[in-house]
């Protein structure tokens, strides 16, 4: 992730807030490889975790005051590989004809896929990893054509025994 920099952010959970971020993003040019946002703990917070490209330390450092600028980020880090622990899920179709279909399965199952759905041609897995982990899996399966593929972008916590933030829910939430 050389170039790559993952910021977590805490956002009130309310209509519009991703819409805002990635505005920002939009206006300001800057490139946000994936964005994610899912609920916490707290039903009142959003944790967004945006993967932005950049070489820049200066850009970086703007970024992150643009984003302090909008008033429903209650927090925001820059997570590092020693200081969290990043994952995202997959979903892959492969082509698999039925004669190949056991040593398929063996090598999903070798890889630690679950598998979703099992058609005339095609088989269909679900994993979830580090990113490198993911597509290092990928790799393994170069004998069977990929027929469709999502992946979900990245989430990532913290590796600490601390919450992200320890708040006063009155004083953020109007």
């Amino acid at each position: 992730m050389s170039n790559k920099k993952v910021l977590s952010a805490l956002v009130r959970n309310h209509p519009g807030v991703l819409q805002r971020v990635s505005g920002l993003f939009y206006r300001r040019g800057y490139n946000i490889e994936t964005i994610s946002a899912c609920a916490t703990e707290n039903p009142k917070f959003t944790r967004m975790t945006m993967v932005v490209v950049t070489n820049d330390e200066l850009e970086m450092s703007q970024i992150i005051r643009q984003l302090s600028k909008i008033q429903d980020i209650r927090r925001i880090a820059i997570l590092d590989e020693e200081k969290a622990i990043f994952s995202e899920s997959m979903m892959v179709k492969f082509e698999c004809a039925p004669e190949n279909r056991t040593e398929f399965l063996n090598l999903a199952f070798r890889n630690h896929m679950n598998v979703l759905y099992i058609g005339d041609s095609t088989v269909t897995v679900t994993a979830t990893g580090s990113p490198d982990d993911l597509d290092g899996v990928l790799e393994k399966f170069v004998a069977y054509p990929i027929v469709e593929l999502t992946r979900s972008g990245m989430s990532a916590i913290e590796a600490s025994d601390r919450p992200f933030v320890e708040m006063d829910d009155a004083e953020f939430i109007n």
